[in-house]
């Protein structure tokens, strides 16, 4: 029986609570860290594509977001949620970036995330793409202020509570908001947006 390679092993996930992977963090573990970003870049990197439009810009901010995370982790209160201040702090550095564009950019069709259903026909697979595309583009084309807390509540699961904590915004506003672009893309996108609901 030999002796497994470690790159070849299967990495565990750490069953440390994401609040106690920051204690520990804070108290010198760079382990927790990787733990950290291993939980969080994936979220934080679909968010910021969707939020700016572009894989550059997204990759970096996404390294600037954990540069954060790492730099100001004595901040973190274990109380909250560590999914709303990473969150937070991505989504900083996303308003940041807007307002030094002073546009909105779109996402790129080619650049939109694809999931496709198993499905066995291969008209069905083209359809769900087609239909996918659709509402990218159509998320896309929502006012910045609609698009954020839309994309923070369907696509990452927040709750409206953390959304408000995020955006720093009443629950009432993050509610509203998010009713309104529900609206907007059930106007743009027809029976497309029953099928996807």
């Amino acid at each position: 029986m030999g002796v497994p390679l470690p790159g070849l092993m299967k990495r565990r996930r750490d069953s440390r609570t994401d609040s106690e992977l920051m204690v520990a963090l804070c108290r010198g573990d760079d382990d927790a860290f990787g733990e950290i970003m291993q939980r969080f870049s994936k979220p934080v990197y679909s968010l910021l594509l969707r939020m700016l439009g572009n894989e550059d810009d997204a990759e970096e901010l996404l390294q600037v977001t954990f540069c954060r995370v790492y730099r100001y982790r004595a901040n973190y209160d274990p109380g909250r949620p560590l999914v709303t201040w990473v969150f937070t702090i991505a989504s900083n550095l996303a308003k940041k970036e807007w307002r030094r564009r002073s546009r909105w950019n779109s996402v790129p069709l080619e650049n939109a995330v694809v999931s496709t259903l198993e499905v066995d026909s291969p008209h069905s697979r083209e359809g769900s793409r087609d239909l996918q595309l659709r509402l990218e583009s159509a998320i896309a084309m929502l006012p910045r202020h609609y698009r954020e807390p839309f994309l923070l509540r369907e696509k990452e699961g927040l709750s409206y509570e953390e959304i408000s904590e995020v955006l720093k915004i009443r629950i009432g506003t993050v509610k509203s908001r998010i009713n309104r672009a529900r609206a907007a893309l059930r106007e743009t996108l027809g029976d497309i947006w029953e099928q996807w609901k």
